[in-house]
C-alpha cells in the first residue's frame, strides 16, 4: 500500500475541488508539508479534516496537487491509470467511426482524468505529452494501456514553457521501438505528415479539424488567405475543396516547408502559395498591392494566455479583423479563432461585432465552433474550453 502525506486546506477552499475541479493551488493550502516531493501522492483534506481527494504533487509548481480521485478507498496506482487510458480510447471509438479521420486527441488530461497528460494518435502512432511532474512517473502505465489499445509507436514530447513552470525536466523521444516519421493520418479526403520531433506541440492541431471543415465546404471556386498557415492543413483542405488559389503564410520557414510537403501529399501544391510572412504585420503591405480575397482564415496564436493579457490581446484581434476585412471582396466569408481560454464566447463576439460595425459592411453570423468532442469539455473545469471560433459571412441587402 503507498503511503499518502495528508495535505490540509485552509478554510472554506474546498468547494471548487468537491464540485470537480482538480487543481489544489500551493495558496490554498494551510501548511505544505516538509516532506513532499515532485509525485508524492497525497490525501487532500478540509481545515476541518474532511476528505476532498487523492492526487499528486508537485512542491515547485503553483498547482501543488492535481487530484485523481476523491475517493480516500482508491489507490493511485498502474490499474487506475490504465482504466483511464482504456476509457479514454474507447469514447473517443464512435467519433472515429463517423468522422472520416485517423487522427484523435485520445488524452485530454484533466478531461479524461489524468492531469497534465494529453496525447495525440495519428493513425498508429501516439504522440504523448506530460505537464505534470506528479504525473511522469505513470508514463510507463500510460504507455502499456496505448500498446493494449493497438498502438504501435509511442513517441513522448514534453518540452517547452509548462515544463519549465513545473520544474520539471524535458524530454523527447521513443517509449518503444521508433517508427516512422513523419506519421501520416487521414482527414476526409486529405492526407498529413506530422513531424513531433520538429512541429509546434505535438505536431499537429487536431482540434481546428471542424474549421478545416468549413474551408473545405466554403471554398469552391474562390481565392483564400490562410493567414496562420503553419503545416498547411487549412490551406490544404481549402485547395481539396476547389478553391482557385489559396495564399498561406507563415512566420516559420520550418512550418511552410510542411507544409508544401502536405501539399504534394494531396497533389494541390499547384493551387497554394506558401509565404513566409509574419501575419501580424503583412496586412497593410497586402493592401498596398491591392490584392484582395473571396475567403480569410483568422487563426493566431494565444492572444491572452492570462486575464490580465485580454486588454492587449482585444485591441490586437480587433486590429486584425479590421485589416482582413479591408481584404475581403464583397461577399466573401472570414473565419476567425481564438484558443485562449480566456477569450470567452462573449469577448471573441464583442470584438468581432465592434469590428464589424466600424467595417461598414453586413456580416451574418453563419456558425460557432469549438473543439471536436476528443477534445471534451468539462463543465466544473472551465480551463477545458478554449477553442472558439466564428464563421462570418458577408450579406447583401
Amino acid at each position: 500500500m503507498p503511503a499518502y502525506i495528508r495535505v490540509k486546506l485552509k478554510r472554506k477552499e474546498e468547494g471548487r475541488l468537491l464540485a470537480g475541479h482538480p487543481w489544489v493551488f500551493a495558496n490554498e493550502v494551510d501548511t505544505i508539508p516538509k516532506v513532499l516531493t515532485q509525485g508524492a501522492l497525497v490525501e487532500v483534506i478540509t481545515a476541518e479534516g474532511a476528505p476532498v481527494g487523492r492526487g499528486v504533487a508537485n512542491p515547485t509548481s503553483k498547482i501543488l496537487v492535481r487530484l485523481l480521485t476523491h475517493n480516500f478507498e482508491r489507490e493511485l496506482d498502474g490499474d487506475l491509470i490504465g482504466q483511464r487510458v482504456e476509457r479514454a480510447l474507447k469514447s473517443r471509438e464512435a467519433l472515429k467511426e463517423k468522422s472520416g479521420t485517423d487522427g484523435f486527441r485520445v488524452l485530454f488530461g484533466e478531461a479524461d482524468g489524468l492531469p497534465g497528460v494529453i496525447a495525440d494518435a495519428f493513425g498508429k502512432g501516439i504522440v504523448l505529452s506530460c505537464f505534470s511532474a506528479g504525473m511522469k512517473a505513470f508514463i510507463p502505465d500510460i504507455v502499456r494501456a496505448f500498446q493494449a489499445g493497438g498502438y504501435t509507436f509511442i513517441y513522448e514530447k514534453s518540452s517547452g514553457e509548462a515544463c519549465q513552470k513545473e520544474g520539471m525536466a524535458e524530454f523527447q523521444g521513443w517509449h518503444t521501438e521508433p517508427g516512422p516519421l513523419p506519421f501520416v493520418f487521414t482527414e476526409g479526403r486529405a492526407k498529413f505528415q506530422v513531424h513531433p520531433e520538429a512541429g509546434q506541440k505535438t505536431g499537429f492541431y487536431l482540434d481546428f479539424r471542424e474549421a478545416r471543415k468549413k474551408m473545405f465546404e466554403m471554398s469552391q471556386g474562390r481565392s483564400i488567405l490562410d493567414a496562420f498557415g503553419y503545416t498547411g492543413a487549412a490551406a490544404v483542405q481549402a485547395a481539396l475543396g476547389g478553391a482557385k488559389e489559396v495564399l498561406s503564410l507563415d512566420s516559420s520557414q520550418s512550418a511552410l516547408d510542411h507544409a508544401l510537403e502536405n501539399a504534394k501529399l494531396n497533389g494541390v501544391e499547384g493551387k497554394i502559395q506558401f509565404q513566409r510572412e509574419d501575419s501580424f504585420k503583412i496586412f497593410r503591405e497586402l493592401k498596398k498591392t491591392e490584392r484582395m480575397f473571396d475567403g480569410i482564415l483568422l487563426d493566431p496564436p494565444p492572444l491572452a494566455k492570462s486575464v490580465h493579457e485580454l486588454p492587449g490581446a482585444r485591441a490586437a484581434l480587433k486590429r486584425m479583423l479590421g485589416n482582413a476585412f479591408d481584404l475581403l471582396n464583397p461577399g466573401g466569408f472570414l473565419i476567425v479563432a481564438s484558443c485562449s481560454h480566456h477569450f470567452s464566447w462573449t469577448v471573441l463576439e464583442g470584438v468581432t461585432r465592434e469590428a464589424v460595425e466600424e467595417s461598414g459592411r453586413p456580416f451574418q453570423l453563419l456558425d460557432r465552433l469549438t473543439q471536436p468532442t476528443d477534445h471534451p469539455i468539462i463543465l466544473s473545469i472551465p480551463e477545458t474550453e478554449y477553442l472558439r471560433t466564428l464563421v462570418l459571412q458577408e450579406v447583401e441587402f
